[in-house]
């Protein structure tokens, strides 16, 4: 029997679609590309900017096969570099300039 992305712990259907989106389509290809190029990848689609999946991401790959639950690994020492990678990846941000009512709205200048 083949071990689907929804069977792993953490992760349910709408995980494993959002996952399928960005070209990770079976439990190999998730333990090929790492929790964090996967979490990335589905970031950079815009289909999520959720820490909560990168969490549950590494809780399904570590320790491998049994898990860990999502909660252990946002409140783990792990957490810190996992998000300092996150937000060094200029790649994974795909901000765009928000107006808030009262600030005067700036748009990011691009060099000519």
């Amino acid at each position: 029997m083949r071990l689907r992305i929804c069977d792993l712990r953490n992760l349910g259907p709408q995980a494993e679609r959002m996952l399928a989106s960005v070209g990770i389509h079976s439990v190999e290809d998730l333990r090929r590309v790492g929790a964090l190029e996967a979490y990335l990848a589905v970031r950079r689609s815009a289909q999520t900017r959720s820490l909560n999946l990168l969490w549950a991401l590494v809780g399904a790959l570590e320790p491998w096969p049994e898990g860990r639950d999502w909660r252990e690994i946002a409140a783990s020492e792990a957490r810190l570099p996992l998000m300092l990678q996150v937000e060094g990846n200029k790649e994974g941000s795909r901000e765009e300039p928000v107006w808030v009512p009262g600030l005067p709205f700036e748009a990011k200048k691009t060099p000519r």
